[in-house]
């Protein structure tokens, strides 16, 4: 019985942090976000952090895909709304 109760606690821990690193973004991307948000571009963003504007585009179709967005403005709203990005 003991063993059964922590098998499902673990499988209840293993699937909230799951779906709390699908509903996270890295610090990398929290700097493309807050970059999006003042209103650059990806050529400038790469130009900013030392990237290539592919990997700029790369970061945010993966955070779009990954929180389930159709859009970059969707992920600038869900960042404010999470309180990634505040005013």
């Amino acid at each position: 019985m003991m063993n059964s109760v922590h098998s499902k606690s673990l499988k209840m821990m293993n699937t909230i942090l799951v779906s709390d690193r699908q509903n996270s973004i890295s610090d990398r991307e929290i700097e493309i976000v807050k970059l999006l948000s003042l209103g650059y571009n990806s050529k400038e963003i790469g130009e900013m952090l030392f990237i290539s504007e592919h990997t700029v585009n790369t970061h945010r179709r993966n955070m779009v895909k990954r929180l389930d967005l159709k859009n970059s403005y969707q992920l600038i709203v869900w960042a404010f709304k999470k309180r990634v990005l505040s005013f």
